[in-house]
């Protein structure tokens, strides 16, 4: 063969001709290793097909690989290889010659397709899969150098999988070599590697294997034992720690890729930390779910100090301080003395008396928020790529001083809205005898400019839905689809390619680590095909919103209609104004996270620099040092290795040490002393207002109607059975399909786009007045929340009931109490 190369006579010599994936793959198979069958396409086929043009021109490049024709004799190989291979269906799979370092592994940059069938489909892969090497995710991986034109691909015959998964012959987050990790999920692994399914995840210790998450269906202990043997073998082979994809198919177990574990610890990177705990109590942060990289501290940390007390600029609650404690974040409440809250209740009642809580709502509409959106369009236009080191420095300086400015003014307009709905909360029990149940749902909902990208990403599955081809393909491999769009769907790629600009430039959290929406098309996707069915419509929610509060909005004017005009002019003014706020729960957190990925990228940008002066090892690396440290190796190179190590091994020792909940002893509340002053009648308002809000955000979950269930707050009306599915954070929200129910930690304002697609909603922490009950009676989804540990017990693909208005979750098939006790032994 004249452009093919038989799997069979390839080997590690061969890196160089067809790449890694390949190479090690044929190096397998001549071993002995049952590898499935196949062959490669050397990189010199590429550069035969892009004679003449400049590989620093990408979008040339993947403009000449679609549109020039393959030679004959290259598709003749083709069809004769493929028949070799039994002409049955095969996977075409980029192989990199760069690829599968160890110490770069360009995972996931590169595109695979699978199922692939005939020669002219292959060809169309093969197109696919060169033009992956110019995109522009590539392109950031390489830190800005050119990109070869040295891109191998392998072809393989496709593995039926019963089960398919990864393995780790050593533990790659603890760096303990006596210890395999294997994950594992029922069918074909590529949606595991996408991101779009959560696996079976097991440990295997001196022959033991031992399930630690998951529901144990997609392969046996004995199964696990044997891709334990198979990764040891591959280790032993090659002399280094390996990270392997497999699959079993009709009770046989297959390699299909085999690569050195890149970012594997080894002792010396877990660096334990001194614990200082500082005099006082401290509780840790329910926002910093994990411990947080250093580059996160550093930006987050003193604005946060800074900008953390305006959230009670309207109430009582006692301020707090932020430090690190063991790597992980805490917060320190300060109480006030009695004498002391008196005199801010006092302060308190003066601004609110001048109409200050409105008048902060209403600068944010007519103020803030406009002017953030603009600065944030206007700094997204930067092209971080194009300005110098110093212009890069300025930008940075830009950010951070912007950064503090947004986040003061999102704990203050916070606790503007907190007051005024707490302030409603207590005139409709003091003037009318309604519980917070009753007055909640009547909080308008749907509304602000926050809406957008829910209501965007309905019209972007309508338009799919409309679409025949498209819909059944991203149905059937989102992953392989995204690669393809402007091919299938010119008008589809284009709408979508507007969402991720318009949308896609927000952080899933309030972090840097965490890739952004536009950074994980599919994921985004996986959105779409969860509303194919019936796509998000917001008049007909809105309507449906309207019909389900009417009568409770009957029965509220039947109340006010018996109360003196003052006091109905008071309630409704305070019923104006919380629907003014309401809004703003969602609108200042989606700015927030719009800088947050701003100030990921340029923190990248600064990565990408620092990797190209050979000042740490690769981009990544800048998020384990601090952004003063970056900044001055920027103006004033030196190597940052040793801070990279010290602030990797502190962070791995942090994740594998988290803090207690608690530090110190609890502060005892303020009490009445002799010859205190009597505090005004409006300084003791502003005091039942701050109870009034302790109470609901705290809440507290109601007896269990049943022994063999869950229980918790009951937090939106209605009743749902449908399959539960746990998600953990933004990184899982690909699982989710439509009507499933919805088992979280709890939500945040990146969540929303998830409700239109929801069953039900059960979350372990929450209360009346948080995001995850707000929006569930919102979009009139059943909910249950402060359900303690619900993500625990429940597990993917569980029929379970909801009942929102008891505040229970019953196992249609199967034991809660069971459970419990499996999990307590």
């Amino acid at each position: 063969m004249a452009y093919l190369i038989p799997l069979a006579q390839l080997g590690l010599h061969d890196v160089d001709r067809v790449g890694r994936k390949a190479a090690v793959l044929g190096e397998l198979r001549q071993t002995g290793f049952r590898v499935p069958d196949g062959f490669g396409v050397p990189w010199q086929v590429l550069t035969d097909v892009l004679d003449g043009i400049d590989p620093a021109d990408p979008h040339a490049v993947v403009e000449r690989i679609r549109c020039t024709e393959l030679p004959d004799a290259l598709r003749a190989e083709l069809s004769a290889a493929l028949r070799e291979l039994g002409d049955g269906p095969v996977a075409v799979r980029s192989s990199g010659i760069e690829e599968d370092l160890a110490g770069r592994s360009f995972a996931g940059q590169y595109d695979s397709v699978l199922d692939v069938r005939g020669a002219d489909a292959v060809a169309d892969a093969l197109r696919q899969c060169w033009a992956s090497a110019f995109s522009d995710r590539v392109a950031a991986y390489r830190n800005g150098e050119d990109a070869p034109m040295r891109m191998g691909v392998l072809v393989q015959a496709m593995v039926p999988a019963a089960a398919a998964g990864v393995a780790f012959s050593a533990n790659p987050v603890t760096g303990d070599r006596g210890e395999t990790m294997v994950s594992a999920v029922t069918g074909l692994g590529d949606r595991l590697m996408a991101g779009e399914t959560v696996a079976d995840e097991w440990s295997v210790r001196d022959g033991t294997a031992q399930l630690l998450s998951g529901s144990r269906e997609a392969v046996t202990e004995a199964q696990v034992c044997e891709v334990e043997a198979l990764v040891g073998r591959v280790a032993e082979h090659f002399g280094t720690p390996q990270d392997i994809e497999w699959a079993f198919a009709a009770g046989e177990l297959w390699l299909l890729q085999a690569r050195p574990i890149t970012t594997l610890v080894e002792d010396h990177d877990l660096v334990p930390i001194d614990i200082e705990v500082p005099p006082g109590f401290f509780v840790r942060d329910v926002r910093s779910p994990d411990a947080r990289a250093p580059m996160e501290n550093s930006v987050f940390l003193p604005v946060f100090a800074a900008s953390a007390k305006r959230l009670f600029d309207f109430t009582t609650g006692a301020p707090l301080t932020a430090t690190t404690i063991g790597g992980w974040v805490y917060l320190n409440p300060l109480p006030d003395t009695m004498p002391e809250l008196i005199r801010r209740s006092e302060r308190i009642a003066e601004l609110v008396a001048e109409g200050a809580p409105l008048a902060v709502v209403r600068r944010w509409e007519s103020e803030w928020k406009p002017g953030f959106v603009a600065r944030i369009r206007r700094l997204r236009e930067t092209d971080l790529g194009a300005v110098d080191d110093a212009a890069l420095a300025a930008h940075v300086a830009e950010l951070t001083g912007f950064f503090s400015e947004l986040h003061d003014v999102y704990f203050r307009i916070a606790g503007a809205a907190m007051f005024i709905g707490a302030e409603l909360g207590l005139l409709a029990q003091e003037l009318l005898d309604w519980p917070p149940d009753d007055l909640l749902p009547l909080r308008s909902g749907l509304v602000g400019e926050h809406m957008g990208a829910v209501v965007a990403l309905g019209d972007l599955a309508r338009l799919a839905a409309a679409k025949p081809a498209l819909s059944a393909a991203l149905e059937r491999d989102v992953q392989s689809a995204v690669g393809q769009l402007r091919d299938m769907e010119p008008e589809f790629a284009a709408a979508f390619d507007r969402y991720l600009a318009d949308y896609g430039h927000r952080t899933l959290r309030l972090g840097l680590t965490d890739p952004t929406f536009a950074e994980q098309p599919a994921m985004v996707l996986t959105m779409v095909v969860a509303q194919l069915g019936e796509p998000f419509d917001l008049a007909d929610r809105r309507a449906v919103l309207a019909r389900r509060v009417q009568p409770r909005r009957d029965e509220l004017e039947r109340r006010l209609a018996g109360r003196p005009a003052a006091e109905r002019q008071q309630f409704e003014a305070a019923l104006a104004a919380a629907e003014l706020s309401a809004p703003i729960r969602d609108e200042k957190s989606h700015l927030a996270v719009s800088l947050w990925a701003l100030m990921r990228y340029a923190v990248l940008e600064l990565g990408n620099r620092l990797a190209g002066s050979a000042l740490i090892q690769q981009p990544e690396d800048v998020f384990l040092i601090g952004l003063d440290q970056a900044l001055a190796a920027l103006a004033d190179p030196c190597d940052l290795r040793p801070a990279v190590r010290l602030g990797r091994g502190q962070l791995n020792w942090a994740k594998a040490n988290p803090g207690p909940r608690f530090y110190g002893t609890p502060p005892t509340p303020p009490t009445w002393g002799p010859g205190m002053a009597e505090p005004s009648e409006a300084a003791k308002h502003v005091m039942d207002i701050a109870a009034w809000t302790t109470r609901m955000m705290g809440g507290s979950p109601q007896a269990p109607a049943e022994t063999d269930g869950i229980s918790g707050l009951a937090a939106a009306a209605g009743r749902y059975t449908g399959p539960a599915r746990v998600v953990g954070g933004p990184r899982d929200f690909g699982k989710l399909r439509r009507g499933d129910v919805l088992v979280c930690p709890e939500t945040t304002a990146q969540w929303a786009v998830l409700f239109p697609s929801l069953g039900a909603l059960v979350a372990d922490g929450g209360s009346l007045l948080s995001h995850p009950a707000i929006l569930s009676r919102e979009y009139g989804i059943p909910a249950v929340v402060a359900a303690g540990d619900a993500t625990r017990l429940l597990q993917d693909g569980d029929l379970v009931e909801v009942d929102g208005a008891a505040g229970t979750v019953r196992l249609i098939s199967g034991s809660i109490a069971a459970r419990r006790s499996e999990a307590a032994r």
